[in-house]
């Protein structure tokens, strides 16, 4: 065989001399000289094909000559060297080339059509005859395909076989027949009958570790996808289960926020009611108070005037008096104008502002309260009606404060 290392496998070539008509009942010593010049002139062939290799630019180290003697049974003995060499590409005759007809797509010859049902499945199988492609059996590890293109092989395997020697030279009549080959005796038949046998377990064994083989990685991949596929789910699983419990955590947060929202305005709303009962009330105890202070005041007065008799202090006790009654009270005064208010508003800072007045403070920037210097949650006024009432009366009791100097 010639071995030729192309691309990532080497391509292994089986040859073969041409064949002469053999002769019955020679001498012993006639066939071992007939053996030995049989031998020399293969290798002779072989080294014809290596120069075919070399001048087709293959480097020298990448190709090796050998050969092997398999007595009668030539395809048995490429199928051998297949297994026992590993060989993963192979260019072999389909048939002779005088057999060659365009449109070619059948195999005759009988060694390639065993080798090409025996070989094993990772070995693909060129079949040529006369410089052409006639078959392609394809590897079991080669169906995704080559880096070359198929004119380049077709060019490659025309270059090998047009310059190789006939695998077959036959008799016309019969490609394959056997018939000038010498006799056999019966041990020789026996000895490749036995041979045959142990070819065929070895070729049987190795196609089962093949397929073992094949089967451990496809459960392997299997293996790996599921692990894969596991981890996968499981991280899918934990980043659902957490995005789970964010969510749970933010609408706890968002629902207590609203509570507590809710609650502040339920409390607003009770404690501005309370203040509206509130005010009226005070009110009338603050007025109650200051009249009994007026009142206790002008007795005093009187109490002093009458001791003393003078008339002088009676005339500035009266001004005083004027003066004590007629004061509004403080909380009658807006914080802003430092006048008393017609239209009194509560303001989100708990203090009462004339309504235009905190209206005009805040359109001229006034983020922050006028009493306490702190900003103002909002901006909303809220009519104090109870203050509203004790300034109106308060006024009618005193018709003539805003006349006074």
């Amino acid at each position: 065989m010639a071995e030729e290392a192309l691309i990532d496998d080497p391509v292994y070539v089986a040859v073969n001399k041409d064949v002469g008509i053999a002769a019955s009942g020679l001498e012993q010593s006639e066939i071992d000289a007939i053996q030995v010049s049989e031998l020399t002139s293969t290798y002779d062939s072989l080294l014809k094909y290596r120069d075919i290799c070399l001048h087709e630019g293959v480097i020298d180290q990448d190709v090796e000559i050998f050969c092997d003697v398999v007595g009668n049974n030539v395809e048995e003995g490429i199928v051998n060297l297949i297994y026992e060499n590993n060989i993963k590409k192979l260019i072999i005759g389909a048939a002779a080339d005088c057999r060659y007809s365009e449109g070619m797509v059948n195999i005759t010859s009988r060694k390639a059509k065993y080798v090409s049902s025996h070989a094993p499945h990772c070995c693909k199988i060129w079949l040529v005859c006369n410089g052409n492609l006639i078959q392609t059996r394809e590897g079991r590890f080669d169906l995704e395909g080559s880096s070359h293109s198929s004119s380049e092989s077709l060019a490659s395997l025309h270059d090998l076989d047009s310059a190789l020697i006939p695998y077959e030279e036959v008799v016309r009549a019969d490609p394959d027949s056997e018939s000038h080959a010498p006799s056999s005796s019966p041990e020789d038949q026996s000895a490749r009958g036995s041979a045959a046998t142990y070819y065929e377990e070895q070729r049987r064994r190795l196609e089962i570790e093949e397929l073992k083989r094949e089967l451990e990685q496809h459960d392997k991949m299997n293996r790996e996808r599921e692990e894969a596929l596991s981890s996968s789910f499981g991280v899918t699983q934990m980043l659902y289960s957490e995005e789970v419990r964010r969510r749970r955590e933010a609408e706890e947060e968002l629902n207590r926020a609203r509570a507590e929202i809710k609650d502040m305005k339920r409390v607003q709303k009770e404690l501005e009611e309370q203040l509206y009962i509130d005010c009226p009330r005070r009110l009338d105890m603050v007025v109650k108070e200051r009249d009994e202070a007026i009142n206790k005041t002008e007795e005093l007065l009187r109490n002093l005037y009458l001791e003393k008799g003078e008339s002088s202090s009676h005339s500035a006790s009266s001004s005083s008096q004027w003066s004590v009654s007629n004061e509004p009270p403080p909380y009658f005064i807006c914080p802003i104008s430092k006048e008393i208010m017609q239209n009194p508003h509560v303001a989100a800072d708990g203090y009462t502002y004339e309504a235009n007045e905190f209206k005009i403070w805040l359109s001229h920037g006034g983020e922050k309260s006028p009493m306490t210097n702190l900003r103002l949650e909002n901006h909303n006024l809220t009519p104090n009606l109870a203050l509203r009432s004790a300034i109106n009366e308060w006024l009618q009791q005193h018709p003539y404060f805003f006349d006074l100097p």
